[in-house]
C-alpha cells in the first residue's frame, strides 16, 4: 500500500504563458486562464460573463489533484483524470471529486435499523 504524500512543489510566481503574478488576472489571450463557469479553457470564450481567472501559482487543477491524491509523481498532477472524473463547481470555482454515495431516504435508513423505537 502506498501512502499519499503532499506535493511540496513551490508556487510559480508568474503564469508561464501571460506572466500574470500570483493573484493577478490572466491576459485575455492567455491559454492557461480558465472559464470560471465551466472550468475549461477561457481562450476564445469572449461572450462569457463569468469573473476573470487569476494566476494562483499552480497550473489550473493542480491543487485539486494534490488534494484528491491524483498525482503521477512529485509536481506531476494527473490532469487527465481530473478532467474526466471530477466535476467543476461554478459556485466555488474549483473541481470536486466524484461522489459514489447515493442519497437514501429517511424511510430506507429507518427500515434498516429496526431497533429505533418511537
Amino acid at each position: 500500500m502506498t501512502t499519499h504524500r503532499p506535493d511540496t512543489t513551490p508556487l510559480e510566481p508568474n503564469c508561464p504563458k501571460c506572466d500574470a503574478g500570483i493573484g493577478q488576472i490572466h491576459d485575455d489571450r492567455c491559454d492557461v486562464a480558465r472559464c470560471l463557469a465551466t472550468g475549461l479553457q477561457r481562450l476564445g470564450h469572449n461572450s462569457c460573463r463569468c469573473p476573470q481567472d487569476v494566476w494562483t501559482g499552480r497550473w489550473p487543477g493542480e491543487a485539486e489533484c494534490m488534494e484528491f491524491g491524483w498525482m503521477l509523481g512529485p509536481g506531476m498532477p494527473d490532469l487527465n483524470r481530473l478532467m474526466t472524473t471530477a466535476t467543476w463547481d461554478p459556485a466555488t470555482h474549483r473541481w470536486t471529486p466524484p461522489t459514489h454515495r447515493t442519497e437514501r431516504s429517511a424511510t430506507e435508513t429507518r427500515d434498516e435499523h429496526p431497533h429505533h423505537h418511537r
